[in-house]
């Protein structure tokens, strides 16, 4: 009977592909082999590493060196991590890539296995002649053999993968080569490994070569002892006899090779090892006994007898060696060891399986299973008007579910396009399932977004939306921009800077809007049609530039294997440039992605929800949410690119502004705003209808079924295991995290635009609000869009370069978030705490679906442990802590209105130095973060708060200003940082049980005098404890003396009594102690002489002003004197300097009238004379008593030699000290 897969199967899982670009900073180590067995100096292997990938100058170089042209996956027998590597052939078969893809290690793992190991072999390796092996330690064992037949044993240690320097090893100890002699009259086609000692080369002529690894020969002798087998002679002498070829008719040319028809072109060992088990290009089966070295079994691979001359059509490409599986059989059939499966591609493509029950024994032990099935792989495409051809490129065997019976994978091509398929199924009753139990793999979303149109409605231009498109992180590699670029410019003809400091997104940018620059669009007229012109050729341009990206990109993505992990159940694809890891979809997933008719098939991966007891509404069946989901997909797919983007940018609007208007009017003002009256055209409401018919109508919608969408989204974290992510797990975990982000974020998307119609164009009456409250709907799908909104942006924003974080940062605190420049702040942030969900009871593929949900759920709160508003200021804190003020701005959108919240905001417009916005935000929040609170500020803030900062929060209004006040003045804002240590101060004052603290009192006095507030630091001195007043003292006094008015200031301000003689013996010294030596007075000694006059005049010293004056004077005439006797004589005029003599006068009278002023308490006048006398020093710098008669004469004397010079009545040859015989 024929069995033929159905084309329409279930997109039962999806793979999440990756680049194979080093992860993060990993980087790639490049050892050049040499084909001497030992590694003298002269030929010392090279070894270099490569921290950065080089761009390719076309798509030849970019193929040769970047993609490969074989590879698969081996994966360790041994537990412990790394246990999976990826290897690949790159350069011409000339290099061997090497790297570790385990998505998961033990949680007390520390190591990393990001490094890559690049082999440089000195000749071709030759194809399928690659194997690896392992004996469950820490060495993996490589074997290669070239097209110069030699063969190079690799003992590759897994410490090579974790430590750069782990590879400085001389060579020699790991790599050993050993040409078999058997392989000079002959090639080898197919290297099988069964162990690290056994190794198996099927060979060009028909034969195949055992090779044992030789036990104690050390290095005097070679590794390995080689031993050639041909079918009817058993195992052969080292002499060329029976090694003869003899050409026949229907060799075949195959990479150089001309292969004998029983050539095996595929060979895999038993599960004992002890047999071969080839399929031949003459399209048949064989088993070789290893120990005895001959066929015990030949057969047909589907079971026909053939005529010799039949032999021809059927014969094999021995380019696809995939045609052969073999799987042990653990709970299975009873008393079959283990089964094979082959396939053959004639006779429209056929598997065939067959049990082993004992070799040995022939067609004795071997059958087939249900020999009269015809087993056909499915078909992608099976419409009659089809022409693409389906080839399949490999298959794998693995265990099914809970061990019982097989998985079966397949992997089919045609051109650039492939599909993979799985099927479980019992050995007993396959055929019965064959037909309709397949599931199919469904290709990765990122990819398939479609490329950016200019809308008249976009608020940025065309290089902007283009460069986001490209720069998504995982959605196209650097090596494929870099490409390229180049390959732009060699087509167009274009200038591009090859400046390596310049940003690879700023090359871009130049180097496309030069050339649209270089065409030289000429000015239009006033109806701007130059400017249409302009953007047009923009859009050709970037859409030119695009064009080579996805050449490249599509070069990459074409499909090379599968491969299985049996350990974790876990499928892979290789791929030209990368890999995928095969999941399992999610329920939203399998309803996005599958026809109804699909869904609608009974199958344990879409069960229906349980209906439980109560006033609970009936749950909907997945294919019912799938019709409102597609429906809606297909309604907004409907919409002009104009009305899309209308709508996309009032949703910005309507997420993150505050509400002033009740729901029904937010709907209405969003249906007007975005033109759903002119948007909407009859064609799209007809399709609306239809896509819903299969539930109703559009009057059959309901609350329950909108709910019922948003439930299936992660809502709960999962139970963790005991294991962590690798780097290249995380690097999975949100590549898939972004697919589903995005898928999330558009059927959201899509509810929203479908039910804001129904609200405003639907009766009423045909749909009231007890069967669909729009209201709460409307609500439910905001707060879910609001999380998804916030999710895209951090799955595609990534860290810049390194920088050091700002100073005031808390550099001692640890945190689990450590920034790496290029990878997205999702995965920092949230991908790195994340788990992963046990393997117990489930495949990896679906622990890591359910991790990824888990990764969505962590994200936004983790079990609603945390508000979004919580996570949104999360992520703000992480950004100011690694100074990541750009990113910041472009998050500020995000950023709520609560306290915290607003406290960070702050932080952020500080560290810009925006103290305005800054004090602002500060004042916003000081009520509420000074009040009392249960919440850990030190650790929400991610490192942006020290403990010490932290517990100023809860305390009060004091504390909270406080900090303010420390962090304005740490940032050299005195202004504001006065301002609110002035707060601090004044809520101080409102609690009595509080003190003013010496410190903050201190600060202000200190910022008020930054800011010459001589009102504020006066204040905060007087409260000052008196001996913190004294050292505080000078530092006002001089800012004063540097003030025009400070003066007048200094005499009014109200001065506590114990301050005063501090003041006076500040102004009384002619040289203050506290100025430095190279400091200038603020005030020269004649001011401030008269200004301590004035001082001690204001309070009562009569004395103390007049002794000021008196020495004042006494200098100005001693400075009188000396210029006297330095110039010649000459008349005084009338005015000339008369105005020091005035000046003189005007002292003699102050002086005197100030002591006649001491002792006036109201005594006779002979007391008061007593009384009025001064101490001055005098030459010498002795002190003497002056009295007041003292000082009338002196006036009298000075009146007198005036009275001779303005008379004329000279005296020549006076000196300086020379009495001029006046008396």
């Amino acid at each position: 009977m024929d069995y033929q897969a159905t084309s329409a199967s279930l997109n039962a899982y999806i793979e999440t592909r990756v680049d194979l670009e080093p992860v993060g900073q990993s980087p790639v180590v490049q050892i050049q082999l040499h084909s001497s067995g030992t590694f003298s100096r002269a030929s010392r292997p090279q070894r270099r590493i490569v921290t950065s990938t080089a761009a390719c100058q076309n798509e030849e170089a970019f193929t040769r060196s970047c993609l490969a042209s074989a590879g698969s996956i081996y994966f360790s027998t041994s537990r412990r991590y790394p246990r999976s590597f990826l290897w690949r052939v790159l350069d011409n078969s000339k290099i061997l890539e090497l790297r570790s893809v385990d998505l998961t290690k033990h949680d007390r793992e520390s190591r990393e296995a990001t490094v890559v190991l690049q082999l440089v072999f000195p000749s071709t390796i030759r194809k399928g002649c690659i194997a690896l092996a392992d004996d469950g330690n820490d060495v993996l064992s490589v074997f290669v053999l070239t097209k110069s037949n030699e063969l190079f044993t690799l003992a590759v240690q897994t410490q090579f993968f974790c430590d750069v320097a782990a590879s400085e090893v001389d060579v020699g100890a790991w790599c050993n080569t050993f040409s078999p002699p058997t392989l000079r009259p002959c090639n080898a086609l197919r290297l099988v490994a069964g162990s690290p000692e056994q190794l198996v080369v099927t060979l060009d002529d028909g034969g195949i070569l055992k090779l044992n690894r030789n036990s104690g020969q050390g290095s005097a002798g070679p590794m390995w002892k080689d031993l050639a087998c041909r079918e009817g002679s058993g195992i052969l002498t080292s002499s060329l006899r029976g090694l003869i070829r003899w050409q026949g008719a229907n060799s075949i040319s195959y990479d150089g090779m001309v292969l004998d028809p029983s050539s095996a072109i595929a060979a895999e060992l038993s599960p004992s090892r002890s047999h071969l088990i080839t399929v031949c290009a003459n399209h048949t089966l064989k088993i070789w006994n290893l120990a005895k070295g001959n066929v015990i079994f030949s057969m047909d691979i589907l079971g026909q007898e053939r005529e010799p001359q039949d032999i021809p059509r059927v014969m094999l490409d021995a380019g696809n060696p995939e045609i052969l599986g073999v799987i042990e059989a653990d709970g299975t059939i009873e008393g079959d060891e283990y089964y094979i499966v082959t396939y053959s591609p004639h006779d429209g493509g056929q598997f065939k399986i067959w049990a082993v029950r004992d070799a040995e024994q022939g067609k004795l032990g071997i059958r087939f299973l249900q020999s009269d099935a015809i087993l056909r792989p499915p078909d992608p495409d099976a419409s009659l008007e089809s022409k693409a051809v389906w080839k399949l490129v490999d298959f794998k065997l693995g265990r099914g579910r809970d061990d019982e019976g097989i998985e079966f994978w397949v992997l089919m091509r045609s051109s650039r396009r492939y599909q993979a398929y799985s099927m479980n199924f019992d050995l007993t009753g396959f055929h019965a399932g064959w037909s309709n139990n397949w599931t199919s793999i469904a290709v990765g979303t990122l990819g398939q977004q479609p490329s950016p149109q200019v809308t008249s409605s976009d608020v940025r231009d065309a290089p902007e939306l283009w460069l986001e498109y490209l720069l998504v992180p995982g959605r196209y590699t650097r090596t494929v921009l870099e490409t390229a670029l180049s390959t732009y410019c060699l087509t167009r003809k274009a200038k591009g800077t090859t400046d390596a400091t310049i940003s690879l997104e700023e090359r871009i940018f130049s180097t496309v809007c030069a050339q649209v620059r270089s065409q030289q669009v000429q000015p239009g007229d006033e109806n701007g049609t130059a400017f249409a012109q302009y953007r047009e050729m923009m859009q050709q341009e970037w859409t030119l530039f695009y064009q080579e990206v996805q050449d490249l990109e599509r070069l990459s993505w074409q499909a090379l294997s599968l491969a299985i992990d049996n350990q974790s159940s876990m499928p892979w694809l290789l791929f030209t440039g990368g890999c995928a890891a095969i999941r399992e979809c999610s329920r939203l997933e399998l309803m996005a992605q599958n026809s109804l008719a699909v869904l609608q098939t009974p199958t344990d991966l879409l069960e229906a929800p349980s209906i439980e007891d109560g006033p609970r509404p009936e749950p909907k069946l997945p294919h019912e949410l799938a019709v409102l989901i597609q429906a809606a997909t297909r309604f907004r797919e409907s919409f002009s690119i104009d009305f899309k983007q209308t709508c996309i940018i009032w949703l910005s609007s309507e997420l993150w502004q505050e509400p002033l208007h009740s729901v029904p009017k937010r709907i209405e003002e969003y249906y007007e705003r975005c033109g759903f009256a002119e948007g909407i055209t009859d064609l799209a409401i007809t399709g609306l209808r239809e896509s819903l018919a299969p539930i109703g109508d559009i009057e059959s919608l309901t609350t329950d079924i909108f709910l019922a969408v948003i439930k299936e989204m992660p809502h709960f974290m999962h139970t963790k295991s005991d294991l962590r992510y690798s780097k290249f797990g995380r690097k999975v975990l949100v590549k898939g995290g972004q697919e589903m982000i995005g898928l999330h974020a558009r059927i959201l998307f899509d509810l929203l635009i479908l039910l804001v119609f129904v609200e405003i164009e639907v009766d009423k009456d045909m749909l009231p609000k007890s069967q669909l409250d729009t209201s709460a709907v409307f609500m439910a799908l905001i707060d879910q869009s609001r999380w998804y909104r916030l999710m895209e942006w951090l799955a595609k924003t990534v860290w810049s370069e390194p920088s050091k974080p700002p100073k005031e940062l808390d550099k001692e605190a640890t945190f689990d978030s450590t920034k790496e420049a290029g990878l997205t702040i999702l995965e920092t942030l949230f991908g790195a705490a994340i788990l992963p969900q046990s393997f117990r009871g489930q495949s990896q593929c679906a622990s890591l679906t359910g991790t990824i949900q888990d990764l969505l759920v962590h994200a936004t709160g983790g079990n609603d442990e945390v508000t979004l508003d919580e996570v949104v200021v999360h992520v703000q804190c992480n950004l100011l802590r690694y100074n990541e003020l750009d990113l910041a701005s472009d998050f500020l959108s995000f950023q709520p209105s609560t306290p915290w919240a607003m406290y960070i905001k702050g932080r952020y417009h500080l560290a810009r130095g925006e103290t305005t916005e800054a004090a602002s935000c500060f004042q916003k929040a000081a009520y509420r973060m000074a009040g009392k609170s249960t919440k850990n500020y030190y650790m929400a803030a991610s490192g942006v708060l020290s403990p010490t900062e932290a517990g100023h929060f809860g305390q009060g209004l004091p504390f909270y200003y406080e900090h303010i006040y420390q962090l304005l003045q740490s940032a050299s804002f005195p202004s504001y940082a006065a301002y609110f240590a002035q707060l601090a101060l004044q809520f101080t004052r409102q609690s009595p049980s509080l003190e003013p603290p010496t410190a903050l009192l201190t600060a202000l006095f200190h910022s008020s005098l930054q800011t010459f507030d001589i009102q504020t630091a006066f204040s905060a001195l007087t409260r000052l404890p008196r001996h913190d007043q004294t050292p505080l003292l000078p530092f006002l006094i001089k800012t004063l003396l540097d003030t025009q008015n400070g003066p007048k200031q200094l005499l009014d301000l109200p001065w506590p009594p114990h301050i005063l003689p501090a003041i006076d013996t500040y102004l009384a010294n002619e040289k203050p102690s506290q100025l430095k030596p190279s400091e200038k007075p603020p005030v020269s000694l004649e001011q401030q002489r008269k200004l301590l006059a004035a001082w001690r005049l204001r309070h009562g010293d009569f004395r103390g002003a007049a002794a000021a004056l008196y020495s004042q004077m006494q200098r100005v005439k001693q400075k009188g004197t000396r210029r006297a006797g330095a110039v010649p004589r000459f008349k005084l005029s009338s005015e000339g300097d008369d105005l020091g003599s005035r000046s003189l006068d005007e002292s003699y009278l102050t002086v005197i009238n100030l002591m006649a002023c001491i002792g006036d308490v109201g005594g006779n006048t002979n007391e008061k004379r007593s009384e009025a006398w001064l101490l001055s020093a005098a030459d010498g710098g002795k002190r003497r008593v002056v009295t007041i008669e003292d000082v009338r004469k002196g006036w009298q004397k000075e009146l007198d030699r005036r009275s001779v010079v303005e008379g004329d009545r000279w005296e020549f040859g006076l000196a300086d000290g020379e009495k001029m015989g006046l008396g």
